[in-house]
């Protein structure tokens, strides 16, 4: 029965703190994304939308190139400054998701989103470089390396599905939509 409290008591472990982390920024990622799908985002039509496709590619690469010259050196800093990263994005996700519920009838919302993909990116980098950091003395080699990066990758998948379904019946209900699906997920980040 102690071992049950424990347990509930939150996470004891480097590597248990960062999978509570994880699982709640791949749950917010996905709300993100479910709040985007009903909003002005996809609400363009298919003709109209064929020019920008090479836009959108380029957008969605732009992060990786915004965040790796500038974030690489910070990293290396040590293990404080990525936990710093990590907390640093998770915030300004919250503030941005906030910002993005009240403009999702307006153009702010391209570069809002903009900013989320690469604060999302800032995250995953962030996590990455900290995973062989926390990882126990004599468990750091590549055996255990994947089996933590799998255990995040599997629990971070199941939590952006579950966080997805309370989204999409929030964003569903009528008097409620992509707005306070966005609001929702600014709790979580």
């Amino acid at each position: 029965m102690a071992e049950i409290a424990d347990r509930l008591a939150g996470p004891r472990t480097d590597f248990e703190r960062l999978m509570s982390t994880h699982v709640l920024m791949l749950a917010g990622d996905a709300m993100v994304a479910v709040a985007l799908a009903g909003s002005l985002f996809f609400s363009i039509s298919p003709t109209a939308a064929r020019p920008h496709v090479l836009l959108y590619l380029a957008l969605t690469l732009a992060p990786f190139s915004v965040v790796a010259p500038f974030l690489g050196p910070v990293l290396d800093r040590g293990k404080g400054v990525r936990r710093s990263m990590v907390m640093a994005s998770s915030a300004l996700r919250a503030v941005i998701c906030v910002l993005m519920a009240g403009s999702l009838n307006s153009l702010l919302l391209f570069p809002e989103a903009f900013a989320m993909l690469v604060l999302s990116k800032v995250y995953l980098v962030s996590k990455s470089s900290l995973v062989p950091a926390i990882l126990p003395e004599g468990e750091s080699d590549t055996h255990h390396f994947v089996r933590a990066n799998s255990k995040l990758a599997l629990y971070g998948s199941i939590a952006g599905f579950v966080a997805s379904l309370p989204a999409i019946a929030v964003l569903k209900t009528p008097f409620l939509g992509a707005g306070w699906v966005l609001r929702l997920d600014a709790v979580i980040f």
